[in-house]
């Protein structure tokens, strides 16, 4: 039989050192609709979420701020970096919302490896393995930027100049 996953013994070998803190964040999101304020994650979006190996997540993310240039490109609006409301709404709900989120990545972690493996020793160190944080994904986050910001500058330069020939 498993426990709960709200078990705080797999919570906190999943988050490491930090948990402390999140269970602290977490109690008051309970009590507030799943909202409680992260600065890292709101201004440091990606990152964060790279950090504490949410790596799908981070692919939503790039996805989602990935199409604003995109669009913008297709229905010729110009507007300058300072300009993506997108990126600035990402980084609100981000900051709102990023405890709740990395609560259900570590709850869906926490469940995936206890049907997984049949004993209790062989769970936690895998939380411990497959929690935490990582640097290397925070780095990976940087060359994902980097590619993206590489790759659609000129896409989009593409989608604005095909745009012009069509309509002229």
């Amino acid at each position: 039989m498993t426990s709960s996953i709200r078990d705080d013994a797999a919570l906190a070998a999943f988050v490491g050192p930090r948990y402390a803190y999140y269970s602290g964040r977490w109690s008051l999101a309970e009590t507030r609709g799943g909202m409680s304020w992260n600065w890292a994650a709101c201004l440091l979006g990606p990152f964060w979420m790279a950090y504490r190996r949410m790596y799908w997540q981070v692919g939503v993310y790039a996805l989602i701020i990935g199409t604003e240039p995109v669009l913008h490109a297709l229905f010729g609006l110009k507007l300058p970096m300072a300009g993506r409301p997108l990126l600035y709404a990402m980084a609100l709900l981000l900051g709102m919302y990023g405890n709740e989120i990395y609560r259900w990545h570590a709850e869906a972690t926490i469940r995936r490896l206890r049907q997984y493996h049949y004993s209790p020793e062989l769970v936690n160190d895998s939380l411990a393995r497959c929690g935490r944080t990582s640097w290397p994904g925070v780095f990976a986050m940087g060359l994902l930027l980097l590619a993206m910001v590489v790759s659609l500058h000129p896409l989009a330069g593409l989608l604005a100049h095909a745009g012009g020939l069509a309509g002229g």
